[in-house]
Protein backbone atom coordinates (compact mmCIF):
# COMPACT_ATOMS: atom_id res chain seq x y z
CA UNK A 1 0.00 0.00 0.00
CA UNK A 2 1.23 3.45 -0.56
CA UNK A 3 2.48 5.63 1.31
CA UNK A 4 0.47 8.97 1.90
CA UNK A 5 3.16 11.47 0.72
CA UNK A 6 3.44 9.45 -2.67
CA UNK A 7 -0.40 10.08 -3.08
CA UNK A 8 -0.14 13.71 -2.14
CA UNK A 9 2.39 13.99 -5.38
CA UNK A 10 1.44 12.97 -8.11
CA UNK A 11 3.89 11.12 -10.92
CA UNK A 12 3.98 14.05 -13.61
CA UNK A 13 6.42 15.07 -15.97
CA UNK A 14 6.80 18.55 -17.63
CA UNK A 15 8.09 18.95 -21.00
CA UNK A 16 11.35 20.95 -20.59
CA UNK A 17 11.41 24.02 -22.79
CA UNK A 18 14.54 22.50 -24.87
CA UNK A 19 12.63 19.35 -25.99
CA UNK A 20 9.38 21.13 -26.17
CA UNK A 21 9.61 23.98 -28.69
CA UNK A 22 10.22 22.69 -32.50
CA UNK A 23 13.78 23.06 -33.49
CA UNK A 24 14.69 24.73 -36.70
CA UNK A 25 15.68 22.93 -40.03
CA UNK A 26 19.81 23.83 -40.25
CA UNK A 27 18.89 24.84 -44.22
CA UNK A 28 16.02 26.79 -43.17
CA UNK A 29 18.54 28.57 -40.99
CA UNK A 30 21.20 29.54 -42.96
CA UNK A 31 18.88 30.48 -45.83
CA UNK A 32 17.86 33.40 -43.19
CA UNK A 33 21.40 34.56 -42.78
CA UNK A 34 22.13 34.43 -46.26
CA UNK A 35 18.91 36.55 -46.44
CA UNK A 36 20.02 38.51 -43.82
CA UNK A 37 23.65 39.33 -45.18
CA UNK A 38 22.13 40.27 -48.45
CA UNK A 39 19.82 42.97 -47.28
CA UNK A 40 23.01 43.86 -45.10
CA UNK A 41 24.92 44.36 -48.55
CA UNK A 42 22.24 46.19 -50.45
CA UNK A 43 21.88 48.50 -48.09
CA UNK A 44 25.17 49.24 -47.98
CA UNK A 45 25.54 49.27 -51.71
CA UNK A 46 22.79 51.81 -51.35
CA UNK A 47 24.25 54.06 -49.51
CA UNK A 48 27.63 54.37 -51.36
CA UNK A 49 25.85 54.45 -54.72
CA UNK A 50 23.74 57.35 -53.05
CA UNK A 51 27.06 59.43 -51.89
CA UNK A 52 29.16 58.77 -54.56
CA UNK A 53 31.16 61.94 -55.12
CA UNK A 54 30.83 63.77 -57.95
CA UNK A 55 34.19 63.01 -59.53
CA UNK A 56 33.27 59.25 -60.91
CA UNK A 57 31.27 60.96 -63.53
CA UNK A 58 34.95 62.37 -64.78
CA UNK A 59 35.69 58.71 -66.02
CA UNK A 60 31.92 58.14 -67.35
CA UNK A 61 32.57 61.46 -69.56
CA UNK A 62 35.95 60.40 -70.67
CA UNK A 63 35.19 56.68 -72.06
CA UNK A 64 32.14 58.38 -73.65
CA UNK A 65 34.13 60.73 -75.60
CA UNK A 66 37.59 59.00 -75.84
CA UNK A 67 39.11 61.15 -73.62
CA UNK A 68 38.03 64.54 -75.17
CA UNK A 69 35.87 65.79 -72.51
CA UNK A 70 36.71 65.96 -69.09
CA UNK A 71 35.12 67.22 -65.68
CA UNK A 72 37.34 69.31 -63.11
CA UNK A 73 37.17 70.25 -59.81
CA UNK A 74 33.74 68.47 -59.11
CA UNK A 75 31.98 68.22 -55.88
CA UNK A 76 28.69 67.01 -54.48
CA UNK A 77 27.55 63.38 -56.13
CA UNK A 78 26.87 61.99 -59.39
CA UNK A 79 23.28 62.59 -58.88
CA UNK A 80 23.17 66.94 -57.52
CA UNK A 81 27.44 68.10 -58.57
CA UNK A 82 28.69 70.54 -59.58
CA UNK A 83 32.39 70.47 -62.26
CA UNK A 84 33.83 72.31 -64.83
CA UNK A 85 34.44 71.20 -68.56
CA UNK A 86 37.52 71.02 -70.24
CA UNK A 87 38.39 69.99 -73.58
CA UNK A 88 41.53 68.03 -72.39
CA UNK A 89 44.88 68.11 -74.34
CA UNK A 90 45.03 63.92 -75.04
CA UNK A 91 49.01 64.00 -75.29
CA UNK A 92 49.05 66.70 -72.06
CA UNK A 93 46.96 64.25 -69.95
CA UNK A 94 49.09 61.05 -71.45
CA UNK A 95 52.20 62.45 -70.21
CA UNK A 96 50.57 63.45 -66.48
CA UNK A 97 49.15 60.12 -66.29
CA UNK A 98 52.73 58.83 -66.65
CA UNK A 99 54.33 61.32 -64.64
CA UNK A 100 51.59 60.02 -61.57
CA UNK A 101 52.36 56.45 -62.15
CA UNK A 102 49.16 55.98 -64.41
CA UNK A 103 46.92 57.62 -62.40
CA UNK A 104 45.20 60.67 -63.62
CA UNK A 105 44.75 63.77 -61.64
CA UNK A 106 41.54 64.63 -62.33
CA UNK A 107 41.43 68.01 -60.61
CA UNK A 108 44.27 69.64 -63.06
CA UNK A 109 43.04 68.28 -66.42
CA UNK A 110 45.31 69.85 -69.37
CA UNK A 111 43.88 71.63 -71.57
CA UNK A 112 40.91 74.35 -72.41
CA UNK A 113 38.49 74.72 -69.32
CA UNK A 114 35.04 76.39 -70.44
CA UNK A 115 34.82 79.20 -68.29
CA UNK A 116 32.26 79.10 -65.49
CA UNK A 117 30.78 75.62 -64.36
CA UNK A 118 28.10 73.28 -64.98
CA UNK A 119 25.33 72.07 -62.21
CA UNK A 120 23.48 68.52 -62.64
CA UNK A 121 20.65 67.06 -60.76
CA UNK A 122 19.73 63.07 -61.72
CA UNK A 123 16.56 61.60 -60.57
CA UNK A 124 17.90 57.89 -59.44
CA UNK A 125 14.48 56.72 -59.10
CA UNK A 126 14.28 57.31 -62.72
CA UNK A 127 17.40 55.14 -63.73
CA UNK A 128 15.84 52.22 -61.45
CA UNK A 129 13.33 51.98 -64.09
CA UNK A 130 15.62 52.29 -67.33
CA UNK A 131 14.48 56.12 -67.74
CA UNK A 132 16.90 59.41 -67.49
CA UNK A 133 15.78 62.74 -66.31
CA UNK A 134 18.29 65.17 -65.43
CA UNK A 135 18.48 69.01 -65.10
CA UNK A 136 21.91 70.82 -66.57
CA UNK A 137 22.82 73.77 -65.22
CA UNK A 138 25.26 76.72 -66.45
CA UNK A 139 26.47 79.97 -64.60
CA UNK A 140 25.48 81.83 -68.29
CA UNK A 141 22.41 79.82 -68.76
CA UNK A 142 18.79 81.66 -68.71
CA UNK A 143 16.94 78.66 -67.83
CA UNK A 144 18.37 74.89 -67.36
CA UNK A 145 18.40 71.91 -70.00
CA UNK A 146 16.31 68.93 -69.11
CA UNK A 147 17.07 65.73 -70.55
CA UNK A 148 14.78 63.04 -70.56
CA UNK A 149 14.96 59.45 -72.80
CA UNK A 150 16.53 55.89 -71.59
CA UNK A 151 19.54 53.63 -72.63
CA UNK A 152 21.06 54.35 -76.29
CA UNK A 153 18.18 57.66 -76.95
CA UNK A 154 17.87 61.03 -74.87
CA UNK A 155 16.33 64.55 -75.72
CA UNK A 156 17.79 67.76 -74.77
CA UNK A 157 15.33 70.67 -74.60
CA UNK A 158 16.73 74.04 -76.71
CA UNK A 159 19.05 76.38 -75.08
CA UNK A 160 21.92 78.87 -75.04
CA UNK A 161 25.47 78.96 -73.92
CA UNK A 162 27.09 82.25 -73.68
CA UNK A 163 31.20 81.89 -72.68
CA UNK A 164 33.56 85.48 -72.89
CA UNK A 165 36.66 85.61 -74.30
CA UNK A 166 38.52 82.68 -74.25
CA UNK A 167 41.57 81.12 -76.13
CA UNK A 168 40.97 78.78 -78.76
CA UNK A 169 44.68 77.21 -79.66
CA UNK A 170 44.16 74.10 -77.44
CA UNK A 171 41.10 73.04 -79.97
CA UNK A 172 44.13 71.34 -82.31
CA UNK A 173 44.57 72.55 -86.07
CA UNK A 174 44.53 74.93 -87.35
CA UNK A 175 43.64 76.98 -84.48
CA UNK A 176 47.36 75.95 -82.52
CA UNK A 177 48.85 77.69 -85.45
CA UNK A 178 46.79 80.71 -85.24
CA UNK A 179 46.35 81.16 -81.82
CA UNK A 180 42.74 83.05 -81.84
CA UNK A 181 40.69 83.89 -79.22
CA UNK A 182 37.09 85.22 -78.93
CA UNK A 183 33.65 85.15 -77.41
CA UNK A 184 31.29 81.91 -78.16
CA UNK A 185 28.03 81.82 -77.89
CA UNK A 186 26.25 78.13 -78.35
CA UNK A 187 22.29 78.01 -79.09
CA UNK A 188 20.27 75.04 -80.15
CA UNK A 189 17.27 73.73 -80.22
CA UNK A 190 15.98 70.53 -79.31
CA UNK A 191 18.06 67.94 -79.80
CA UNK A 192 17.65 64.08 -80.14
CA UNK A 193 20.90 61.79 -78.94
CA UNK A 194 20.39 58.14 -80.24
CA UNK A 195 23.21 55.62 -80.05
CA UNK A 196 25.82 58.61 -80.30
CA UNK A 197 24.46 60.00 -83.16
CA UNK A 198 22.39 63.47 -82.86
CA UNK A 199 19.75 65.13 -84.77
CA UNK A 200 18.88 68.72 -84.41
CA UNK A 201 20.19 72.59 -85.14
CA UNK A 202 23.21 73.87 -82.98
CA UNK A 203 24.47 77.35 -84.42
CA UNK A 204 28.22 78.65 -83.10
CA UNK A 205 28.79 82.01 -83.03
CA UNK A 206 32.03 83.54 -82.67
CA UNK A 207 32.44 86.92 -81.84
CA UNK A 208 35.35 89.57 -80.93
CA UNK A 209 37.67 87.39 -82.74
CA UNK A 210 41.02 88.08 -82.50
CA UNK A 211 44.67 86.15 -82.91
CA UNK A 212 48.24 86.92 -81.30
CA UNK A 213 49.79 86.94 -84.90
CA UNK A 214 48.14 89.88 -86.57
CA UNK A 215 47.87 93.19 -85.38
CA UNK A 216 44.25 93.84 -86.62
CA UNK A 217 41.30 93.67 -83.77
CA UNK A 218 39.14 92.53 -84.22
CA UNK A 219 39.74 89.85 -87.39
CA UNK A 220 35.52 89.92 -87.19
CA UNK A 221 32.82 87.62 -85.79
CA UNK A 222 31.41 84.10 -87.86
CA UNK A 223 28.64 81.97 -87.42
CA UNK A 224 28.87 78.31 -87.80
CA UNK A 225 25.80 76.00 -87.97
CA UNK A 226 25.51 72.16 -87.68
CA UNK A 227 22.69 70.05 -88.60
CA UNK A 228 22.59 66.61 -87.49
CA UNK A 229 20.52 64.27 -89.69
CA UNK A 230 21.23 61.21 -87.64
CA UNK A 231 24.25 59.56 -89.33
CA UNK A 232 26.22 62.74 -90.34
CA UNK A 233 25.78 65.96 -89.60
CA UNK A 234 26.20 68.79 -91.93
CA UNK A 235 28.40 72.27 -91.27
CA UNK A 236 28.43 75.72 -92.81
CA UNK A 237 30.42 78.94 -91.65
CA UNK A 238 29.82 82.43 -93.30
CA UNK A 239 31.20 85.89 -91.93
CA UNK A 240 28.52 88.19 -89.81
CA UNK A 241 31.31 91.29 -90.01
CA UNK A 242 35.28 91.79 -90.23
CA UNK A 243 37.95 92.54 -92.20
CA UNK A 244 38.96 89.21 -92.53
CA UNK A 245 36.19 86.91 -94.43
CA UNK A 246 35.36 83.58 -93.63
CA UNK A 247 33.20 81.00 -95.74
CA UNK A 248 33.33 77.03 -95.79
CA UNK A 249 31.07 73.99 -95.28
CA UNK A 250 32.03 70.26 -94.21
CA UNK A 251 30.42 67.18 -92.92
CA UNK A 252 31.46 64.90 -90.37
CA UNK A 253 30.20 61.16 -89.75
CA UNK A 254 31.67 58.91 -87.51
CA UNK A 255 33.21 56.49 -90.31
CA UNK A 256 35.31 59.32 -91.71
CA UNK A 257 35.56 62.38 -88.88
CA UNK A 258 35.30 65.88 -89.84
CA UNK A 259 35.58 66.80 -93.56
CA UNK A 260 35.76 71.09 -94.03
CA UNK A 261 36.88 73.15 -96.69
CA UNK A 262 36.63 76.72 -95.91
CA UNK A 263 37.69 79.74 -98.29
CA UNK A 264 39.55 83.32 -96.48
CA UNK A 265 40.20 86.33 -97.82
CA UNK A 266 40.93 89.83 -96.76
CA UNK A 267 39.34 93.25 -97.32
CA UNK A 268 41.10 95.58 -99.31
CA UNK A 269 41.74 98.38 -96.30
CA UNK A 270 43.18 95.18 -94.54
CA UNK A 271 44.84 92.98 -96.89
CA UNK A 272 48.57 93.61 -96.64
CA UNK A 273 48.36 93.82 -92.88
CA UNK A 274 46.29 90.21 -93.04
CA UNK A 275 48.66 88.67 -95.51
CA UNK A 276 51.11 87.16 -93.27
CA UNK A 277 48.04 85.74 -91.23
CA UNK A 278 46.52 84.63 -94.72
CA UNK A 279 49.53 82.75 -95.58
CA UNK A 280 49.62 80.38 -92.22
CA UNK A 281 45.39 79.71 -92.62
CA UNK A 282 46.00 77.01 -95.75
CA UNK A 283 47.56 77.11 -99.17
CA UNK A 284 47.19 80.37 -100.76
CA UNK A 285 45.92 80.86 -104.34
CA UNK A 286 45.07 83.83 -105.38
CA UNK A 287 43.22 86.40 -103.66
CA UNK A 288 41.99 83.67 -101.24
CA UNK A 289 43.45 81.14 -99.00
CA UNK A 290 42.16 77.05 -98.55
CA UNK A 291 42.20 75.93 -95.19
CA UNK A 292 41.10 72.13 -95.20
CA UNK A 293 40.58 70.24 -92.41
CA UNK A 294 40.08 66.06 -92.47
CA UNK A 295 40.65 64.38 -95.91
Amino acid sequence: MASPRALARPNLRLPSLRTGLPRMAPTFRRGWIVALVLAGLSAVLAVVLWQAPASLLDTVVSRLTEGRVRLSDASGTVWNGRARIVLADLRESAAQAEAAGGRPMVSTVPGMAIPGAFAWNVSPAALLIGQLQARIEHDSMAQPVQLSGRLGEWQATPGALMLPAMSLERLGSPWTTIRPTGSLAITWDALTVRDGRFEGRVAIELSHAASALTPVRPLGAYRVQVVGSGSQADLTMHTLSGPLLLEGKGRWNARSGLQFLAEARAEESEKLRLMPLLGLLGRREGERTLIKIGA
